[in-house]
């Protein structure tokens, strides 16, 4: 039977500033500028963050709850919480989203002469959207393609996957890593029969690509919770994974062999959940520290940001008649230069417009919720399974403690 050790103490801050990492990746994956990197077929294998995403949720998730879940109270704390991480700031972007379609609605009729083309609330943005979106049910095959917050996809499926996590661990405590390899077994298989082409599903396939990805990092800290406390050769191995990954995402831009990216995963986060090599020194700076811990709000908050943008260049393009805007494979993309002379500036934009406004939404939405929720399920001021009402939250949010930085799962 699969798992035996006692738990690993500690946090793996080096995994949470890769966390954060792959979250500014996948916003120069999204930024709305046509820069060199457009080009290149391999750029869009910076979707494999998401399958990031999605192993290292399934290792952290088994660290901090894979011996805490014991009977049903625990596990319906544990499903109020993964809202509670989830959900907040998911409502969030989409208000502002919807606010920003009544916006265009509201100037379509009143100023003929606003001249926003895109219709509002048309599809991607319409009402049923919105209500598969607020119920986290986006990503089961029930629309074309993605819609409103197009990266709320993961979050959504995250929150579901965690939810089967929680529910073998009840079931199966002692035999729950069997279950997860049969799960990340099946996942995996069952994705490339319906998806043999390509690993990047969202809203048809996406929850066997969570599913694949979720439970082999839960693999992971199995075979970490077998190993010793140290690693023999740390920075030579961790520079070896950093090399793996970055050179199977340059040279796989597609096919079969994408289905091979979990295990690159696997073995990254293995490595890394030692901390001890020259690398993960750098990774647990102060800087990637944050960019860790605000890892979720960059990646739920850059497309509204850039969804605004665009529109301003657009409005600015056809009032100054300047030529701001091309389509490049089916994309609006904004000019700066020449693809070449937009790189730079499309790396610093990245990181200049959505950081600053990811702290805040992490000091003000995320860890407010978060911190109501825990105290909801206080166990010294109430039962196990009493929940706090939506006054108590709400004042909690206003109140905006700040506690210790601490990256959740």
């Amino acid at each position: 039977m699969l798992g035996q050790t006692g738990p690993i103490s500690g946090r793996f801050e080096a995994l949470d500033a890769l966390r954060g990492i792959c979250a500014l990746l996948v916003v120069l994956f999204h930024i709305p500028i046509y820069h060199a990197l457009k080009d290149v077929g391999a750029f869009a294998n910076l979707q494999f963050c998401v399958d990031l995403f999605f192993a290292l949720s399934g290792f952290v998730l088994c660290h901090a709850y894979g011996q805490r879940l014991n009977h049903g109270a625990e596990g319906l704390r544990f499903a109020v919480t993964r809202l509670a991480r989830l959900w907040p700031l998911h409502l969030t972007i989409l208000a502002l989203f919807v606010g920003f379609e009544l916006a265009k609605l509201i100037f379509s009729r009143a100023d003929t002469a606003f001249e926003l083309r895109a219709q509002a609330f048309a599809q991607g943005h319409s009402l049923w959207e919105l209500v598969t979106n607020v119920l986290f049910l986006q990503s089961f095959g029930l629309h074309w393609g993605l819609s409103w917050n197009g990266p709320a996809w993961s979050a959504a499926l995250e929150f579901y996957v965690s939810i089967l996590f929680a529910v073998v661990v009840l079931l199966f405590p002692r035999r729950k890593y069997d279950v997860f390899l049969g799960l990340c077994v099946a996942a995996g298989l069952l994705l490339y029969t319906v998806s043999p082409d390509t690993l990047f599903v969202s809203y048809d396939w996406g929850m066997l690509r969570a599913c694949f990805s979720f439970f082999a990092g839960c693999l992971v800290y199995d075979l970490r919770l077998r190993s010793g406390d140290r690693l023999k050769a740390p920075d030579l191995l961790e520079a070896g994974c950093l090399v793996l990954v970055v050179a199977f995402a340059v040279t796989t831009p597609s096919g079969g062999w994408q289905f091979a990216f979990p295990l690159a995963a696997m073995i990254l986060i293995y490595v890394f959940s030692f901390d001890q090599g020259a690398i993960s020194t750098v990774l647990r700076s102060s800087a990637l520290q944050k960019l860790g811990l605000w890892s979720y709000s960059i990646y739920m908050i850059h497309t509204f940001i850039f969804h605004v943008m665009k529109m301003g260049a657009s409005f600015i393009a056809q009032k100054a008649r300047l030529d701001l805007i091309i389509w490049h494979n089916d994309e609006k993309l904004m000019l700066l230069g020449t693809p070449d002379q937009a790189l730079l500036p499309a790396l610093i934009l990245s990181v200049v417009l959505v950081v600053p406004v990811a702290a805040l939404t992490y000091r003000w939405i995320e860890k407010p919720a978060m911190d109501a929720a825990r105290r909801g399920f206080s166990a010294t001021s109430r039962p196990a399974f009493g929940f706090a009402g939506p006054s108590r939250w709400l004042r909690a949010i206003s109140a905006r403690r700040v506690v210790p930085n601490q990256l959740p799962a």
